[in-house]
């Protein structure tokens, strides 16, 4: 059992002393600490001593890395010091060579340093050396002592190790802050101290010392904390915290921007009703743009300090900075697709960006009829929360009635920017802190109406328990010298913890309103109804040309710049040429290019206008069947198209995801296909050679309709012209004759056909023998002269056959071998006889 000693009250202005001191002998012993004493609030020491200062009961530190509800972000004891290159860091605790108990340091540069276990250097042995600080102070600790480099100016962390190193003991006996006290052995640190002595070692430098979570314990439940803390923010306030009583046995709080947060991450302005898994900045991480927690010093924070200074690890936070005026830069207004100025109408909308200097919250007003006021029931309001730094809101294009807000290509709307600013925002969520009989007193110290102890809160989240706050939510602010957020009942039961706070997270705030900063931007909403009105092609056959005409327009009522047109083709087509040309209005086309399956352009069209593609390519010789094209016309950035508009935030890149995408759905005017059905091309046949008058025979393949071409020698006869094999007849005149054999595309082939005179050649022997070869008299030619007599005769004069219609069929039979003569009466064209007259051998030997 830890040694009885009798306890001292500083908090009166007498000091009473037992004359036991004086009666053993002691005469210079109470001069001299009386004199020690009157001078303790002027030695130089932060931590322990200053937060048991004010009376009430000690917080002993908590000091374990692990948490539960009554400490939520758990650390080591973490305190955090500004030192300057030279400066020595003293440093102490009750802990100290106690079991586990030391003392860890990590500098800016990531070097390391612990006090060891030594039971001597960095222990805080008792209440009169945690008031002294560090020696040279009189009657103070041995401080361990670390002198920084210059590499290590900035920001150190120290880490005040407990005894058990995280092992619960039970709580440690309540003890009055100006008591003596003795370090319990469990997770707990009675007294720590971090003290920076000046370069020239003549001095220790005071307001040097923070940190970003307070976790401690009374060990009671009936009992207050009294602890003063000073309060800097990123933007330069500076508030007193006194916490004036608050009765929580095991405790957090910490300061931040925000308190409790909603789910998007904004501010919610409410406590919680269960603090197992409370959202809100982990005080232990790195500040974010929008969240950061501020900084609680155990003295008014030093002037010396800069406006930021690097931590362990290289990582930069701010510290002392002249309070911010709140003001709003840079007010933009950009389409979801990143356009400055400009924006689609509904369903893309717009985002207005604004940098804010600090908190608060904004009213955007838009003028949607234009008349120069934005307060009319159709001027479309927006607000919320701003956060400092750049702002970002989205506008989703409808007017104060929930209609489209149109495009106006005439002119600019406007809108105005008004933001309040929360200045020097500050939240105290607490944890676990089950009465606030006193309430805290908060003091905002500079900036405009300082002294300002204006606090605020909502608790009606909290489902009561024991005595709730009045008002339960408090929005308009109150003085917390008169009412700094009251909750519970004092209790005389020691472990009485049935009471408002219990296991809840109850946010206090204040912050300075500054007048309203007003800023206004000027933008254009853009509209157009783009189509492809038209793609038509002519049905064509493989190896033959190709034409596609393509017709886009712009429906308006805005003009475009830089809407994609696409023109998509199959690779059995190639040697693609395009030409376009305005219809009507007034379009352009850059950036053409042409690649195997597409032909890409840039399109700039007024509104109105219609601008016609003539695309021109050969068909493989081996295509036939279907063979799809398509085109299509896509909206540039930030133009809503009525029927082809994809409201995702990214530029638009595929036709058809605009075209498809709700609210319109599927389907659109932007793209046209069609599938032309092309054939194997028809062959007329080879050309040929006939003589006048004689019948032609056409063959071709593929073919459907053959006709014969103009400018021929006469007119012929084509005997079946829908048949891919006919006769042709008429073949009167001598020349040339074109023949076209087409097919259901309208492709063609021609063939020709030559015609040269008619002539008859008369053999003077033939060979009757049954061979099948020359067995006839042929009279070569003799078809084209139909109704020619033939009379043959023998060598005696006699006539031994005749035929009227002579067909090159007279055998000899019934002759004998020999001479014969014969008469040929050729029937010409014209009606008239010619005669020709002559020998013949008929021969029948094979020999």
């Amino acid at each position: 059992m830890p040694k009885r000693v009798h306890s001292y009250s500083f908090n009166t202005p007498y000091l009473h002393f037992p004359k036991l001191l004086l009666r053993k002998g002691l005469r210079f012993v109470y001069p001299i600490l009386f004199f020690y004493l009157l001078l303790a609030g002027q030695l130089f020491a932060e931590g322990s001593k200053d937060i048991s200062a004010n009376g009430g009961y000690r917080a002993f530190l908590f000091s374990s890395p692990t948490g539960n509800p009554s400490y939520p972000f758990p650390t080591l004891g973490t305190m955090k010091v500004y030192v300057k290159a030279g400066e020595t860091i003293n440093v102490g605790s009750s802990a100290q060579g106690v079991d586990s108990g030391t003392i860890e340091l990590r500098a800016p540069d990531g070097s390391t340093y612990t006090s060891g276990h030594s039971a001597t250097i960095g222990l805080i042995g008792n209440r009169g050396q945690e008031i002294a600080g560090p020696t040279p102070n009189a009657g103070g600790y041995t401080p361990y002592t670390v002198t920084v480099q210059a590499a290590q100016e900035g920001i150190w962390e120290i880490d005040f190790i407990s005894p058990s190193n995280g092992i619960d003991f039970g709580n440690p006996p309540p003890v009055p802050a100006s008591a003596a006290w003795t370090q319990p052995q469990g997770q707990y640190i009675a007294a720590f101290d971090v003290s920076v002595r000046d370069v020239n070692n003549s001095k220790f430098l005071k307001g040097r010392v923070f940190t970003n979570v307070f976790s401690g314990i009374l060990g009671t439940f009936n009992v207050g904390f009294n602890g003063i803390f000073n309060i800097l923010t990123s933007d330069g306030y500076q508030y007193t915290l006194n916490n004036n009583g608050q009765a929580g046995n095991g405790f957090t709080f910490f300061v931040n921007n925000k308190g409790f947060r909603n789910a998007n991450g904004s501010a919610s302005y409410l406590s919680i009703d269960d603090d197992t898994h409370p959202n809100v900045q982990d005080p232990r991480t790195v500040d974010s743009q929008t969240d950061i927690t501020q900084k609680i010093f155990f003295n008014p924070p030093a002037s010396d300090m800069p406006a930021a200074a690097k931590t362990p690890g290289g990582i930069t936070t701010w510290l002392l900075s002249p309070p911010v005026v709140p003001s709003i830069t840079n007010a933009a207004f950009t389409g979801i697709e990143g356009t400055s100025g400009k924006a689609g109408t509904n369903p893309l909308g717009a985002n207005f960006t604004f940098t804010a200097s600090a908190a608060g919250t904004y009213l955007i007003a838009i003028d949607v009829n234009k008349n120069g006021v934005f307060t009319d029931a159709i001027d479309r309001k927006i607000t919320g929360i701003v956060n400092p730094g750049i702002n970002t809101i989205y506008w989703d294009g409808l007017d104060g009635l929930s209609n489209k807000v149109p495009a106006d290509p005439q002119g600019n709307y406007s809108a105005n920017i008004m933001v309040t600013n929360k200045a020097g925002e500050v939240h105290f969520p607490f944890f676990d802190v089950e009465r606030n009989v006193n309430g805290i007193i908060l003091t905002r110290i500079n900036g405009n109406y300082a002294p300002d102890d204006t606090v605020y809160w909502n608790d009606s989240p909290i489902i009561a328990l024991g005595t709730p706050p009045n008002p339960v939510k408090n929005l308009t602010g109150i003085k917390s010298t008169v009412n700094g957020h009251k909750w519970g009942m004092p209790t005389t039961d020691s472990v009485n913890q049935n009471d408002f706070g219990n296991n809840k997270g109850i946010d206090t705030w204040s912050y300075i309103s500054a007048a309203p900063v007003l800023s206004s931007v000027t933008f254009q909403l853009q509209e157009a109804d783009l189509a492809v009105d038209s793609i038509s092609s002519i049905a064509g056959c493989g190896g033959q040309p190709v034409q596609y005409t393509v017709s886009v327009k712009n429906n308006g009522p805005s003009d475009v710049t830089g809407a994609k047109f696409k023109f998509s083709f199959p690779s059995e087509i190639t040697d693609i040429s395009v030409n376009s040309a305005s219809t009507s209005g007034i379009s352009s086309t850059s950036n053409e290019t042409t690649s195997p399956g597409a032909y890409n352009a840039e399109m700039d069209m007024a509104s109105g206008s219609v601008r016609t593609f003539t695309i021109t390519g050969t068909i493989a010789q081996t295509a036939s069947g279907s063979l799809p094209v398509s085109a299509s016309i896509m909206r540039p950035p930030d133009v809503t198209d009525p029927d082809a508009t994809n409201p995702d935030a990214t530029p638009p890149t595929d036709p058809a995801d605009e075209c498809n995408a709700l609210p319109s759905g599927e389907g659109c005017n932007n793209i046209k296909t069609i599938n032309t059905v092309y054939k194997p091309a028809p062959s007329a046949g080879a050309d040929q050679t006939i003589v006048q008058y004689d019948t032609a025979t056409l063959s071709g393949t593929e073919g459907s309709t053959w006709v014969q071409a103009n400018n021929n020698p006469s007119a012929t006869i084509i005997v079946n012209p829908t048949s891919g094999s006919t006769a042709v007849t008429g073949f009167d005149n001598l020349g040339v004759y074109h023949f076209i054999l087409t097919n259901e595309n309208a492709c063609a082939d021609t063939v020709a056909v030559t015609v040269i005179a008619a002539g008859i050649t008369i053999p003077n022997i033939f060979t009757p023998n049954g061979d099948g070869k020359n067995d006839v008299f042929k009279i070569a030619g003799l078809e084209s002269f139909p109704g020619s007599q033939l009379v043959i005769f023998n060598r005696w004069g006699n006539e031994v056959y005749r035929a009227d219609n002579y067909l090159n069929n007279w055998d000899g039979s019934g002759l004998a071998e020999g001479t014969y003569y014969y008469i040929l009466n050729r029937r010409d064209r014209n009606g008239g006889l010619t005669a020709f007259k002559g020998w013949v051998f008929l021969k029948r030997s094979k020999q």
